[in-house]
């Protein structure tokens, strides 16, 4: 890969996690998502908001590789990307 190729992507995916961040509810997800991995329903209810706004903003920080997503039974479940993050004053 050339040197141009590299730098593109590098600013393209600091973009998608520009914008992916500009977002109040955005930030409020990922804050509760580095308290562990919870449930569209659950994050829904506790942003206040119904599940497919839950739903497309979660999209939006996937997209940017914020945030991964399995499947549990009927359930979606989200958790911070890389396994590393961890909340703030957590050991």
């Amino acid at each position: 890969m050339e040197k141009r190729e590299l730098k593109d992507l590098l600013y393209e995916q600091v973009a998608r996690i520009g914008k992916a961040v500009a977002s109040p509810k955005r930030l409020e997800l990922l804050e509760l998502l580095a308290q562990g991995e919870k449930s569209v329903e659950v994050l829904a209810q506790e942003l206040s908001v119904d599940i497919k706004l839950a739903s497309a903003h979660l999209k939006s920080l996937r997209g940017a590789r914020l945030v991964s997503a399995r499947k549990e039974g009927k359930y979606v479940v989200y958790r911070l990307s890389g396994g590393t993050w961890r909340a703030c004053g957590s050991p």
